[in-house]
């Protein structure tokens, strides 16, 4: 913290000395200007005026070496966003491009990671975006850094408890004043924080949506009345897939918005197809949003889909478990239902392999609190193996999965991308091994409809709404079954249902210029292995179990 005595001397030097560098007389604006002693305080030197001069940060680097490396990229970085203020033809840079550097490194970060910041560039110029991208690639600072550097609160819509907690208390102890309201609080401390919001003492605000419709109509005024610079919905995909049935207050997010006054809308997920974009972007009353879909092509993951009858799946997973390659790794099994789940675990002991399962009704809340911990290495004995529905997982972040098993297709390929993307991580080479009858009306597909039917029939929705959400469930099912019976690329097949085929955008280059001084770039992974298809004939040599190893050894 500053003292106010060195600020009023501070500005007593620059204004003796006109606001102008003494060694180059180079003019400067107050907040690009240093304040140098000419005897350092380490050798007996005092801040009376006579003892201090103005810099500008090249002189004053020439000064200090020890520091020239940091006050010579401070100086960059502000010449960088001049140039790109001065080039700037279609008013993407705002104003407060001008605090990325002390920004990021607020946040402990030196630079954004590769595509991070068109998408923060997008939301400070005001725009609404949604933002497809993997889970541990840097989303949530896309929606942070704007929150921090533009006036007022911006809430964020979250899902999970968990997710807001965690995320809640990283920003506390980065000193970012966040909080989060959700019915684990007392009502006095419900209290509190709605009044730190009240006096705009908080950056962020986590919530879940179905806080906007409380029963205490106290609530909801005080939630209107915060009028947020940002409306944030993390795990926006919740949208498409809750907003109907389990959650329907995701379907009234729109509503919302315009209760809050309309602010922009950064919406956040791992997974959405084209078809599924639109969806939630009509739903967010958003239509002209911009799109940011990045790294959804995994290069470290090798796809293997295997026509495999349902009774002989436990044998060719058990065979792929022993491999000596995933001694010390993870792998998941991904099963459509605790049944499967536990008629796979039997087979499995059958054949001398033990795994447990983990599912929402596993035990008592501790116990699957324990499993988890165990898989994650926090507890012990640590689990590698672990069979799970697919909700197990969300929102953690385990690095070393080196194999994920699907017992059958998932139902969309939004599901299949969550499950295979809790593979390589840490970017090492990894395999997603998919299991599929190969039938035009499997047994797969039919489980998943007939799973589809009881949830749409538990819905509440009127008659016509239920049909509508029952046909595109079973064309997304249709959708996953027509990939796997395929022959071609699978992985260039997951790409394009994602992003289709449209050219890479070129940034202007007042952009580019800001990912000169503000981003890394981006690492090449090189391509250990892609598809049954791409590789059919190294299959058929090594077999497929022989395949994986190699992969996994890469």
């Amino acid at each position: 913290m500053v003292s106010d005595h060195w600020e009023t001397t501070r500005r007593q030097v620059l204004e003796r000395d006109g606001y102008r560098c003494v060694s180059c007389h180079r003019d400067l604006k107050s907040r690009d200007a240093d304040v140098h002693h000419l005897l350092p305080r380490s050798m007996g030197g005092s801040d009376e005026l006579s003892n201090l001069v103005t810099l500008c940060d090249g002189c004053h680097a020439s000064h200090h070496p020890n520091l020239a490396g940091g006050l010579a990229r401070r100086a960059l970085e502000r010449w960088a966003i001049a140039i790109a203020r001065w080039l700037d033809r279609e008013g993407k840079i705002s104003e407060a491009t001008g605090s990325f550097g002390p920004a990021l490194r607020l946040f402990g970060l030196q630079r954004f990671r590769s595509g991070q910041l068109p998408i923060v560039l997008a939301a400070l110029a005001g725009k609404s975006v949604l933002v497809v991208s993997p889970t541990g690639s840097g989303k949530t600072l896309c929606f942070q850094l704007p929150a921090v550097l533009r006036r007022g609160v911006s809430i964020v819509v979250s899902p999970l408890k968990t997710l807001m907690s965690e995320q809640v208390s990283d920003l506390l102890r980065k000193k970012i004043p966040a909080t989060f309201i959700n019915s684990d609080l007392s009502g006095e401390e419900k209290q509190t924080r709605f009044s730190l919001l009240a006096r705009n003492a908080v950056k962020l605000l986590y919530i879940a949506p179905e806080r906007f419709f409380v029963r205490n109509s106290d609530e909801r005024e005080r939630l209107k009345r915060s009028a947020p610079t940002f409306l944030v919905v993390d795990e926006a995909h919740c949208i498409d897939q809750w907003g109907r049935d389990f959650r329907p207050e995701y379907g009234r997010l729109r509503e919302v918005r315009e209760k809050l006054g309309s602010p922009p809308v950064l919406a956040f997920t791992a997974t959405a197809g084209r078809e599924m974009q639109q969806r939630i972007l009509a739903s967010l009353g958003i239509p002209d949003a911009t799109v940011f879909v990045r790294d959804v092509d995994r290069p470290n993951i090798a796809f293997l889909r295997l026509r495999c009858p349902p009774d002989q799946r436990g044998e060719e997973i058990a065979a792929l478990l022993r491999l000596p390659q995933l001694r010390g790794q993870k792998a998941m099994i991904f099963v459509p239902s605790v049944r499967v789940g536990e008629e796979l675990r039997s087979a499995l002991a059958g054949l001398g392999v033990e795994i447990p399962l983990y599912h929402s009704r596993l035990g008592t809340p501790w116990d699957r609190q324990e499993l988890v911990k165990r898989f994650v290495g926090q507890s012990k004995p640590s689990v590698e193996q672990i069979i799970c529905t697919n909700a197990f997982g969300m929102g953690l972040d385990i690095p070393n999965v080196r194999l994920v098993i699907h017992w059958q297709q998932a139902a969309s390929v939004e599901d299949l991308l969550q499950e295979f993307g809790r593979a390589g991580r840490d970017g090492k080479p990894s395999v997603s091994v998919i299991f599929h009858d190969g039938q035009r009306t499997s047994r797969d597909a039919n489980r998943l409809k007939f799973m589809a039917e009881k949830t749409v029939e538990g819905s509440g929705l009127n008659q016509g709404d239920r049909e509508v959400m029952l046909a595109q469930r079973c064309r997304q099912i249709d959708q996953v079954a027509s990939m796997l019976r395929s022959t071609s690329c699978f992985r260039r097949s997951i790409t394009s249902y994602f992003e289709g085929d449209h050219a890479t955008r070129k940034p202007p280059v007042s952009e580019r210029i800001l990912e000169w001084v503000f981003a890394g770039r981006s690492k090449r992974v090189r391509l250990i292995a892609c598809c049954d298809s791409c590789n059919a004939d190294e299959i058929r040599k090594r077999g497929k179990s022989g395949y994986v190893a190699r992969v996994i050894a890469s």
